[in-house]
């Protein structure tokens, strides 16, 4: 269950809501005059996130290493250069 929260009330009942997380999965929403500040999530939920994380960066510094190295001016105007041909047609 996913519940929202105030600051105030986290500060009154922190040892029942991390039980809850804890034991029966609750999501927690922390929030200070209505601003979404921090989540509390089951350590299981965490741990899933940051490794998924973890495996999307891989693949993206997989795909980054097969991309050749350019400077970041020569591709601005390699992709102005195109640009400009493909407004000519």
């Amino acid at each position: 269950m996913s519940k929202e929260i105030s600051t105030i009330e986290l500060q009154l009942k922190l040892n029942e809501f991390l039980d809850r997380v804890h034991h029966k999965g609750d999501r927690l929403i922390v929030k200070d005059d209505d601003k979404p500040l921090a989540a509390i999530v089951p350590i299981d939920i965490y741990e899933r996130v940051f490794s998924q994380q973890k495996a999307s960066f891989a693949i993206l510094e997989k795909i980054w290493d097969k991309i050749p190295k350019v400077d970041e001016e020569e591709a601005q105007n390699d992709i102005e250069k195109a640009i400009i041909e493909a407004r000519e047609r």
